[in-house]
């Protein structure tokens, strides 16, 4: 028989400081399995990999869902998302550049004579939602606005499509990623057929669980998952509402909407402004808006 767990008479929560697919993959193992399944290679288990947070960051408070580096090699910085953005190349170069800075152990060494060598970089757009993906490939060129023949700085995303049945060749080598993308799906399942936002998740939960499919990490983490979640999918619902009219300036409305419905829900500010990923500008007018 397989375990059922409910939180009654609760409704999701939304204390929480992570995001579900970044708190699944904070871990060596299934790091270095998305890690091999994104470049299509095998990095064995002892493989050294080293993590990076935003704590500290100056240049942008916002955050990628994963960046690590692997064997002091190659650096990875990857994104979930359920909506397409073609902005991610922008997004993804003030990441890199604090990871960078936070990499070199002595600043000086930039300044000496000798070639200072660092992790080749590797970016990715992890993308699940509703909409069909055009673009393989984000360029970071493809926003400047003077074309140039050689252009002077280049930075380069693989945009991969991660729903579950899609076939990607991803989903085949990462298990865990496969078993993110069967839950996902669960949940839509349900909503779509009416069942409520919470009892969705919790449902598509437990029948994971049932089936062994990510089941430690789901049963010792019930509750935040439920949270985080809930948070995801509300998140991304609005954002597609807003898209689906058309009116970019709904957009950043419905994101300062849910920065203060997060705050008068209890979430820590800075968590909130981490979270959704806010620009300094947007800090400045949320405050403002707080105040």
């Amino acid at each position: 028989m397989g375990i059922s767990i409910q939180i009654v008479g609760q409704k999701s929560s939304r204390a929480f400081k992570d995001s579900f697919f970044r708190a699944l993959h904070h871990d060596e193992h299934r790091a270095l399995e998305l890690c091999s399944a994104a470049e299509n290679t095998n990095f064995p288990l002892g493989t050294p990999i080293k993590f990076f947070t935003r704590e500290g960051a100056s240049l942008t408070r916002r955050n990628n869902d994963f960046a690590c580096a692997i064997a002091e090699q190659l650096f990875y910085f990857i994104d979930h998302q359920g909506t397409l953005n073609p902005n991610m190349p922008v997004r993804f170069l003030p990441n890199f550049a604090e990871v960078l800075y936070a990499w070199l152990p002595d600043k000086k060494i930039l300044y000496r004579n000798k070639l200072v060598t660092i992790p080749t970089p590797r970016f990715f757009v992890l993308y699940n939602g509703k909409d069909r993906v055009e673009h393989s490939v984000l360029r970071l060129s493809d926003a400047f606005k003077y074309p140039v023949k050689d252009f002077p700085c280049e930075l380069v995303v693989n945009v991969i499509d991660i729903n579950y049945g899609s076939g990607s060749e991803i989903l085949k080598k990462s298990p865990t990623l496969n078993g993110y993308s069967y839950l996902i799906a669960e949940i839509r399942k349900h909503t779509n057929a009416g069942v409520s936002r919470d009892e969705s998740i919790q449902r598509a939960v437990n029948h994971c669980i049932s089936k062994d499919i990510l089941a430690e990490f789901l049963k010792a983490n019930f509750k935040e998952v439920c949270d985080m979640l809930a948070w995801e999918c509300t998140y991304d619902e609005e954002l597609a509402i807003q898209k689906e009219e058309g009116i970019e300036e709904g957009i950043e409305e419905g994101i300062f909407k849910s920065a203060v419905l997060l705050i008068e829900s209890g979430m820590n500010f800075r968590d909130v402004t981490e979270r959704l990923r806010l620009t300094d500008w947007q800090i400045r007018e949320l405050k403002e808006r707080m105040a």
